[in-house]
């Protein structure tokens, strides 16, 4: 009969900071692949590269395609990580988890569609977007920086710093260039879809720089185990 393993603490810890580790690789993965997977699900059932990631919502209708599922899906799984998701200070979590509320919101208020000149300049899927960003930007910008004294080699916090803050830039010019190119300027093309997409990887390439942050300065790694 085989006996069961006795659990220790190093075991629970090393449990947690194992959920901690892939929670913010599963993010990035998450957030790397929902453009990619839009297109391609899209693709797959006739839709032609949308104006907006925002715009498959309704373009799923017209081409009898399940894409709007995977759009809902992938923000409220986005939205869930980054709310479950323990910031290392009160602003961070705070912000963190305003930030998985607005990416639900995304997905709940779709954008407006086929009003043609009679389109709102302002909408709660407007709104929720633009804030996302500018949270997920504050994050990036101001936040990211509370883990990196823990690092002790000096120029690795500077190339730490210098890397979030031109993610931060990214993160937040993309997103909004290409909201006001289509909802104030009522351009669409296929270069709103990647200025919306890189604002997306810049939020990926966040929380992969974070985790390759922790791991060099040992924050991931249980106590005793390094």
């Amino acid at each position: 009969m085989l006996r069961a393993k006795t659990v220790t603490m190093a075991d629970i810890q090393r449990h947690v900071y194992g959920t901690y580790f892939y929670l913010r690789v599963g993010m990035g993965v998450i957030a790397t692949a929902f453009p990619i997977w839009l297109y391609v699900w899209g693709t797959a059932y006739g839709i032609p590269l949308a104006d907006s990631m925002s715009a498959y919502y309704w373009e799923a209708i017209e081409a009898n395609s399940p894409v709007r599922v995977w759009f809902v899906g992938g923000l409220f799984a986005i939205g869930a990580c980054l709310f479950l998701y323990q910031g290392f200070t009160k602003g961070e979590n705070y912000a963190l988890n305003l930030s998985g509320l607005l990416a639900v919101g995304v997905a709940y208020f779709p954008m407006e569609w086929n009003c043609t000149s009679n389109c709102s300049k302002w909408s709660m899927h407007g709104i929720c977007a633009v804030s996302l960003f500018i949270m997920l930007a504050y994050v990036t910008w101001v936040r990211s920086k509370d883990t990196l004294s823990f690092l002790k080699d000096s120029d690795l916090q500077s190339k730490y710093a210098k890397a979030y803050n031109a993610i931060s830039i990214v993160m937040l010019t993309a997103p909004i260039s290409a909201a006001v190119l289509l909802v104030i300027f009522q351009q669409k093309g296929a270069y709103v879809f990647f200025l919306e997409a890189a604002g997306i990887w810049a939020f990926a390439a966040f929380w992969f720089a974070k985790t390759a942050e922790l791991h060099h300065s040992n924050l991931d790694t249980p106590p005793g185990a390094a």
